[in-house]
């Protein structure tokens, strides 16, 4: 039976292990968020234990994005707006692990974050809230059409 492997099929495997090794030495490693990055809270307490927090705030953030956009139902406990008030110092860049809590917890646990691409990564009061002056002049504009008795098709651009 061992006839049948040739100098090549008996190496395979070490090239393999080989591969894998040189693979992962490359990796660079990346340490645990610092708990001096996370904000004192605001308020009392979280509204949930962190061991929920660590687990399901994906799940939490993506029913309250469900429930606002397809029923206009805000939770104002496990709103978006609350974790980054309480959790993300004013000084914190969207860019540097090293002091954005939000950024380097995910980047620990190799998670791509999107977040910050449409919501703030600045407290509610330090950070102007994102909006388009484009987009809320077309709307302005559609809005007094329809008022002035005037239908139209136009389609309202999004930023």
């Amino acid at each position: 039976m061992l006839r049948g492997f040739t100098a090549l099929g008996r190496a395979l495997p070490a090239w393999l292990l080989a591969g894998v090794a040189l693979t992962l030495a490359g990796c660079d490693t990346v340490e645990a968020p610092s708990d001096l990055l996370v904000q004192q809270a605001r308020g009392d307490q979280c509204v949930e234990p962190t061991e929920v927090m660590r687990r399901d705030h994906m799940k939490i953030l993506m029913h309250e994005r469900d429930e606002a956009k397809l029923y206009g139902r805000r939770n104002p406990e496990h709103s978006f707006v609350g974790c980054v008030d309480c959790h993300v110092s004013p000084t914190a860049s969207r860019d540097d692990p090293a002091t954005h809590f939000c950024l380097a917890c995910h980047q620990f646990n190799a998670v791509r974050m999107d977040c910050f691409q449409c919501h703030t990564d600045q407290p509610s009061d330090q950070a102007p809230p994102k909006r388009s002056a484009g987009l809320e002049a077309s709307i302005e504009q559609h809005l007094a059409l329809q008022a002035g008795g005037i239908e139209t098709d136009q389609e309202i651009p999004t930023p």
